[in-house]
């Protein structure tokens, strides 16, 4: 059981700067090519951890390929929840990428974090 320690977001602004300060925080390994592959999140999967721990979304399912994890039905892209909650879709796109390819192209979660700033003010 998950315990909250401060309350869940209620605007996509706060969630978005929660997800900011997470992928900043240290405290999740970044992987690729899934939401969460074992004990490493993309940025997506980062998102949809907190989207769990917020009560958005359902705990994930875990499958037994390649220990992959299933959010919301999704295990590569944002579900539906979360994606509204952040308002935005479900790749993270933006005017010139999106945020699946930034992370599976190598950008570090704080370089990820920046482009979220920027691209979604708080």
């Amino acid at each position: 059981m998950i315990v909250q320690e401060r309350p869940a977001p209620q605007t996509a602004q706060e969630a978005r700067k929660l997800w900011v300060d997470a992928l900043r925080s240290g405290k999740y390994k970044q992987g690729k090519f899934a939401l969460r592959r074992g004990d490493r999140f993309c940025c997506l999967g980062v998102a949809c951890q907190l989207a769990v721990e917020a009560g958005v979304i359902p705990e994930p399912v875990q499958t037994s390929h390649d220990d992959e994890w299933v959010y919301g039905g999704k295990f590569t892209v944002l579900p539906k929840k979360v994606y509204q909650w952040l308002d935005i879709d479900e790749t993270g796109e933006y005017e010139t990428g999106n945020l699946v390819s930034d992370n599976d192209d190598g950008k570090t979660f704080r370089s990820i974090a920046s482009i979220i700033e920027r691209e979604w003010p708080t």
